[in-house]
Parts: C-alpha cells; structure tokens; sequence
C-alpha cells in the first residue's frame, strides 16, 4: 500500500524526525519492512523548518505550521492526495491532524485511519471552544479507528464500538536487552556500592516525578547508599515547580536513545511512577516495555495499560499517587537481581505491532 501518515514534528519534548523516536517512526519503519510504500508530512511548529529527507527509507517532508502557514499546509496537504495516489492516509499524534484527515480524505476518496496516538482530551487544542464536538464527530465517524491502549478502546467505546484496534507502542527487542550491571555503570561514573532508583522520560507531574522524589527521601532515610537517577527533559515549565536539588539526586539530562538500554541495566531499580489522571490512565508509556525488556527490577503505579501488564508481577506494582506505598515496593525490588519480564513484553516488539496494524491495513 502507498501511506501518507500526516503527525506532528514534535511529540512533548522529542523531535521525532532528527531523534528517530517515538511511535511515528519506530512504528512505520517496521511497517515500511513488510512492504509498504510510505510517505511522512510532518508539520513543524516550532522551528517552521522545510526540508526533504529519507528516514528510514520514508519519504519525509518536514513543512512549516502556524498562523502563518496554515492555508499554505492544508492546499500542500490536498495537493498530496490529489497527485500522489495514496491508499490510506493514517493521522496521529494530535487531533488537529485528525480533523484535516478526516475532512481532506473525504473529500479526495481516500481511506483514513485516526490514530489515537493519546487521549486527545489532555491536549492542549481541546482548550479551543467547541473543539471537543469536532473530534467527538471525527471519532465517531472515521473509517477505522487505531487507539495506543485498550483503555482508550474501552474509553471511546461509549460511542464508537466498530472498527477500532488496539495498536499498543512497542520496543527495540535488539537494543534492550540484560547488560552487565557494573559495566553499565562504568559508563555513567556510577559507583559499584551505590543502589541507584532510576527513571528515564519526560519530567512532569503529570507522570509522577515529585512523588517518586517523596519516595526517595523517605528511602534514603534508611539507606544512606541510595541515588535517584533522572534522565529525560522537563515538560513546559515545570522545572520550576519540580525540586530536584536535593542530595542524592543525579540529573542527566536529556542522553542519547543509544545510552539508554546502558543506563537502565545500571539501575537496582526501574520506576514508572505516573498519577492517575486524564492522560496517563490510557496512555502506552514506552518505557514500561523497554524497562521489561532489561529484565531490570521494576515498580509501576497500577494506572491503565500498565497495570495489565505487569498484572503477573504483583511485586511490582504500586498504588498511584502514594508515596509511601511507592517507596515501600522499591524497597522490597532493590534487593532483587534479574526478574523475567522480557517473555511478557514480546508481544510488543515494534516490529509485531507493525504485524498487528498491518492486519488492520489489509481489512481496507
């Protein structure tokens, strides 16, 4: 099949393009292996870049957005469906994309896919007054339906039932894999004695950073040798409002994704520490599949998807939102060695939820 799939630059704080990361990419460049013919129009908002470039071998068109540059995308966009003789065209990563979707691939007659790449209603453009209608009517109505997670599939169902797959986010299975701890470690200067909390991703309260903060403190109090590790950048402002300059806090930065799988087999313990609230309740969070993919000690809160996931490892499961239950888990998996995650992650490597969209293609 020929594909355009119509998605942001820019999904919270990662460029997806220049990074290779994230679903757009890592999803569609194992499609593109079994066959397909597939096309990117990226719209890029915050440096109103325009530039060719092949990903992966993906045809990627990275072209401004704005104020500026909206009647000048959308007659690009139409013009694509009308010359390049697209099968589907697949929007995902913001509803924006989804209502041109919708619209231009009606009118033009080509098939449409809306991937629900989030809850929408966390994002920023349901602000917009009326928006909500708008989206509401374009999921109700889109042809196919693709969500991140089988909680947003069970949240839609209220009004849409038909047609909607579940198309989960997935992992390197090459990259992440069980490493050596200590030599892990050497390529950080972490020290061989220390016990090291680790988390990796976009730092916002949103996703729990200040209460694993409060479950650090209350563990350190008892082990002296504890270190908390974050890696990943701050979401909006938030770095105002995220203390983390308290002793035994180590804060990375932003690393390369090369560094990753290093950094997560340094670790004694691997946390996903999200709230309960509007987006991470049917969110897919990548991590939690790359960290079961190192076989490294894990504590999750019990929110969404996640919680079905390591249903099997009660042990590493926590209550949301609760520090102390929190700090209580990793204290029980700091002691532990090697768990034996990665034969339940298997079924979310890339290149197997690429088999199960694939499927949803040829139902076209």
């Amino acid at each position: 099949m020929k594909i355009l799939v119509l998605t942001s630059r820019y999904t919270a704080t990662r460029d997806i393009i220049d990074e290779d990361f994230g679903r757009q990419t890592r999803l569609f460049s194992s499609l593109k292996k079994l066959g397909h013919d597939i096309d990117f129009l990226c719209a890029d908002y915050r440096k109103f870049e325009r530039r060719n470039l092949l990903l992966n071998g993906i045809n990627v068109m990275i072209r401004p957005f704005g104020f500026f540059y909206f009647l000048y995308f959308l007659r690009l966009f139409n013009k694509l469906l009308k010359t390049k003789d697209y099968d589907v065209v697949i929007s995902t990563s913001d509803p924006l994309w989804g209502v041109f979707g919708y619209y231009f691939t009606k009118k033009n007659n080509v098939n449409f896919i809306y991937d629900l790449h989030d809850n929408y209603e966390s994002y920023g453009m349901y602000k917009i007054p009326f928006f909500w209608a708008l989206d509401r009517h374009i999921t109700k109505n889109s042809p196919i339906i693709t969500t991140v997670s089988n909680s947003l599939k069970k949240k839609i169902s209220n009004y849409r039932k038909k047609n909607v797959f579940v198309i989960q986010n997935g992992f390197d299975e090459t990259k992440f894999i069980s490493l050596d701890k200590n030599k892990s470690r050497n390529e950080f200067g972490f020290l061989k004695g220390d016990k090291l909390i680790v988390y990796t991703g976009t730092l916002q309260k949103a996703q729990g950073i200040h209460i694993l903060i409060k479950a650090f403190r209350i563990l350190q109090k008892d082990i002296p040798e504890l270190k908390l590790v974050l890696a990943g950048r701050f979401f909006g402002k938030q770095r105002r409002e995220i203390d983390i300059q308290h002793k035994g806090i180590i804060y990375l930065g932003s690393i390369s994704q090369e560094k990753i799988p290093l950094l997560l087999n340094s670790a004694d313990v691997l946390v996903v520490p999200n709230t309960r609230n509007n987006f991470s309740k049917y969110c897919f969070p990548y991590k939690v599949v790359e960290y079961m993919g190192c076989n490294v000690p894990i504590v999750a809160t019990d929110v969404g998807d996640v919680g079905d996931l390591l249903r099997s490892f009660q042990s590493s499961l926590c209550k949301s939102n609760n520090s102390l239950d929190m700090a209580l888990k990793i204290k029980t998996q700091i002691n532990e060695k090697k768990v034996k995650y990665r034969s339940y992650a298997m079924d979310n490597t890339w290149d197997k939820i690429a088999e199960d969209l694939n499927e949803v293609l040829t139902s076209i």
